[in-house]
């Protein structure tokens, strides 16, 4: 029964820290939200230097400027730019600024989220972790570039190019669907690459061994293709391929890194 009282302790000094690493990456969000929201990225001639600099500037914001390079490198050209209802304007720009501020963010959230679990692993688990925090967000960015560069303006191309097919002229382009569907599509594609790094993860924190992700990867590959017929929206398959692919390569990557750790591990542990 004394055990109880301390375990009590244990459990609220635990959700005392989650809250401290909530608030400061919210935190840390909320003012990136801020600065897209309120300030416009300018650029100024330093001795023949190209220097961006920051400039307070409510109506037309940085959210405002990517919203406007996203619109013009992936619309169908001609197409003419509608809102349906008065605030949708506001809302879209609100949506581009929380999704910068999200994506900038990451490395904070990375970082809050690994030193929070940090404290109940082991001291080589801890150093797996952090091992692992740069190449987490650098393989995010790298899915959130992939969509937005690559995977998306196909996407987009070619379900636009059905509308002729029909007898549809592509005029009016509303723009809080189509910026909804960019920024879902880039944050989920990005959001999955962090696949090896989970794997790799639970590997090294010993909660799965390596040649579990061996012996049902026939199952993974089943997952991921549904998971990627669920994301991506034509039916012809194309874009899903596109999404596949790089997802059952980044498995793969992630079984190999987490199979060469354990070997690692035993080699380092076995007696000499």
């Amino acid at each position: 029964m004394a055990e109880e009282p301390f375990r009590r302790m244990r459990l609220f000094a635990h959700l005392e820290e989650l809250r401290q690493r909530m608030k400061w990456s919210i935190l840390a969000v909320f003012f990136l939200f801020v600065f897209f929201a309120a300030f416009q990225i300018r650029t100024a001639n330093v001795n023949g230097t190209t220097v961006p600099y920051p400039w307070p500037d409510p109506l037309n914001p940085a959210a405002s400027q990517f919203f406007n390079l996203t619109v013009t490198y992936l619309a169908p050209p001609g197409v003419i730019r509608t809102v349906f209802t008065p605030q949708e304007a506001f809302v879209v720009q609100l949506q581009s600024a929380l999704f910068l501020a999200l994506v900038t963010g990451m490395p904070i959230i990375g970082y809050h989220a690994a030193k929070f679990i940090a404290p109940a692993l082991y001291e080589s688990e801890r150093k797996a972790i952090l091992r692992i925090l740069a190449p987490a967000v650098l393989l995010f960015v790298a899915g959130v570039l992939l969509a937005f560069f690559v995977l998306l303006p196909f996407t987009i191309r070619f379900l636009y190019s059905a509308a002729p097919n029909i007898g549809a002229q592509l005029q009016l382009l509303d723009l809080g669907e189509f910026f909804g569907f960019t920024i879902v599509f880039t944050f989920s594609f990005g959001a999955t690459f962090e696949l090896p790094i989970i794997m790799y993860a639970l590997t090294a924190t010993t909660l799965v061994r390596a040649n579990i992700w061996w012996k049902y990867w026939r199952f993974a590959v089943i997952g991921i293709f549904f998971f990627a017929a669920l994301i991506t929206p034509d039916t012809s398959g194309v874009t899903m391929l596109f999404v596949a692919f790089p997802m059952v390569g980044l498995y793969f990557g992630g079984y190999a890194a987490a199979a060469l750790h354990e070997r690692r591990k035993a080699r380092s542990t076995s007696p000499t």
